[in-house]
């Protein structure tokens, strides 16, 4: 269980708190994958500037998809409200991935949509969900 490649997908306005809870899930020997945009702060105006007509976005896009395929479990981060609908997209591929269990799929957060229905694990806040994680890591090293 430790060492896990865990992907976090959630609302950009969220950036500097999903930051947060991915060191914290780091500290415990994870891998933890964030959306290239979560640690870029101008990501939004170079992204859909004229000049680039798009690439910047269409990068960092393929980039975040290439990382849910490789990731272990996908965490969706529900908190604050999506202003561009990324996280759907996320979401979306990781439930393709988990109809085959080849990914692991948490929600954490108020539920947004009906397709969140779909995941098997739900957890009210950060803190429940690492709760749960740390206890499911250790039970599994005994």
């Amino acid at each position: 269980m430790m060492g896990t490649k865990i992907y976090i997908a959630g609302s950009y306005a969220g950036r500097a708190r999903i930051r947060a809870e991915a060191s914290r899930l780091a500290a415990i020997g994870n891998t933890v994958i964030l959306s290239r945009w979560f640690n870029d702060d101008d990501f939004i105006e170079r992204a859909w500037d004229k000049n680039y007509a798009g690439r910047v976005a269409e990068t960092m896009a393929m980039s975040d998809l290439h990382a849910i395929l490789e990731a272990d479990m996908v965490v969706l981060d529900t908190f604050e409200p999506s202003t561009s609908g990324g996280r759907c997209v996320e979401l979306g591929a990781a439930l393709m991935r988990s109809l085959d269990r080849k990914v692991r799929v948490v929600h954490i957060g108020p539920p947004t949509n009906i397709f969140e229905t779909l995941v098997r694990e739900h957890y009210a806040s950060w803190d429940d969900f690492l709760l749960a994680y740390e206890r499911e890591v250790s039970s599994a090293k005994s």
